[in-house]
């Protein structure tokens, strides 16, 4: 399949739409809804799409979705997913900004689960990442960490 197909298009759509509800101030039970269901969605429609031209999609849906159950206090299913990511991540050998993602990922998850031990460990292995990345990533992933219960 390859990353030009209407899968992809649909699993950017469904990303993005996300992120809008992930952004926005006290969701209605039918946005937390369809924020679940529109990460779902990207996450499956990328692994249909073929995972992107270098597979880091796949390892990002699992992030989106990862950070969409943490929001929703699912925090069992938010570590299943934030493990997968920060494996696909591993995996790939990246050491970039989707490493420092994929900690962050695992540091909201534990935080989720109340396991302050794990997600301090997970938020420092993030934070040594930082100064490594543009700035542009290290202002996102550095916001993101600051809203870690």
């Amino acid at each position: 399949m390859g990353e030009k197909t209407w899968e992809a298009d649909a699993a950017k759509a469904a990303f993005n739409a996300a992120w809008e509800l992930i952004d926005l101030e006290g969701r209605t039970p039918e946005q937390q809804i369809e924020m679940l269901l529109c990460a779902a969605a990207s996450r499956y429609l990328w692994a249909q799409a073929g995972g992107g031209d270098d597979g880091s999609s796949l390892a990002i849906g699992d992030w989106q979705v990862a950070h969409v159950l943490s929001h929703l206090g699912a925090g069992e299913l938010a570590l299943l997913f934030a493990d997968s990511a920060h494996a696909r991540v591993l995996a790939g050998g990246w050491t970039d900004w989707r490493l420092a993602s994929a900690e962050e990922g695992l540091a909201r998850a534990y935080a989720t689960l109340g396991d302050r031990e794990a997600r301090d460990r997970h938020a420092e292995a993030c934070r040594r990442l930082l100064p490594e990345l543009d700035a542009e990533d290290r202002d996102l992933i550095e916001g993101q960490l600051t809203t870690i219960q």
